[in-house]
């Protein structure tokens, strides 16, 4: 329980840093960078009555339909649940600050950190196993049915909002906006390989004496898997005990402490990978 309410407030967080995005940065400026917040930026320039807020939830309500039929009961709710809060967030924010204005005239400069707080929320968001709505959820289920990973999926759905974006606000906003698309899909492609990095660490004790103390470090402390096979040195052909092992951050700042302790003259390399499937890690 404790676990499913940290995440929910992770996904709070991601629709909040999603809000800020379109309404400070990309919105006053007519930025239509895919989605379905780039649609209703353009909605809103036709009918500008209505808050945006509102124009994002009416379009996210069509998108989950697909996505609980799709994507499951889970991944809906969670959905669900950001979208809201961004259509919430965004409209307390135009009553907070109404008919806020652009804080720049440069548009590069309002394009690349409305990307920035934008690709931060959805990566969080989509680390979650959730989605921010619209055409996130579309690029969820391309995701799942092909090899495209979610930036690229993301894109493809995104460019189609770019171009109606350039009917409407001329062909300069649209090339900004097929920017800020680019610009926010391969953030949020390295984002996410970022929240999910683990460590591939080997490690060749000076001795064979302190082989075992390492693995009892690892195993009983870590509570994490090793494996340990016998290599010869290149150049003195003497038999040495290798040890691997796949730990997260956190985890490999604390064996390198203990390991410093254990056996300052170890030999120990650290390779980050970007993605771990099976037991103790992602389920496949």
């Amino acid at each position: 329980m404790k676990q499913l309410v940290k995440e929910y407030i992770g996904i709070i967080i991601g629709a909040l840093l999603i809000a800020i995005g379109l309404y400070f940065f990309w919105a006053p400026s007519n930025l239509a960078a895919g989605g379905v917040s780039g649609l209703a930026i353009v909605l809103k320039a036709l009918f500008p009555i209505v808050p945006i807020g509102i124009l994002i939830f009416i379009l996210d309500c069509l998108m989950f339909m697909i996505g609980f039929i799709m994507l499951g009961k889970s991944f809906g709710l969670r959905s669900l649940m950001c979208s809201l809060s961004v259509s919430v967030l965004m409209t307390e924010l135009e009553f907070i600050w109404p008919n806020w204005q652009p804080i720049s005239d440069d548009l590069l400069i309002l394009l690349i950190f409305g990307a920035l707080f934008i690709a931060i929320g959805q990566a969080l968001v989509f680390n979650l196993e959730a989605s921010s709505g619209g055409t996130d959820i579309i690029a969820k289920m391309i995701t799942q049915y092909t090899h495209l990973n979610i930036g690229t999926s993301l894109m493809i759905a995104d460019m189609i909002v770019v171009l109606l974006a350039t009917g409407i606000f001329g062909l300069e906003k649209g090339l900004y906006a097929a920017l800020g698309v680019l610009i926010t899909t391969n953030l949020i492609d390295y984002l996410i390989s970022g929240f999910n990095v683990q460590r591939y660490v080997m490690i060749i004790p000076s001795s064979s004496d302190k082989v075992q103390p390492i693995n009892t470090y690892i195993l009983e402390t870590l509570e994490r898997g090793a494996t340990i096979y016998t290599a010869e040195g290149a150049y003195s052909k003497n038999p040495k005990q290798v040890i691997t092992t796949v730990i997260d951050r956190k985890e490999f700042i604390d064996l390198k402490r203990k390991l410093i302790r254990i056996d300052p003259l170890a030999f120990m390399t650290v390779q980050n990978l970007h993605e771990v499937v099976g037991e103790g890690f992602k389920v496949k």
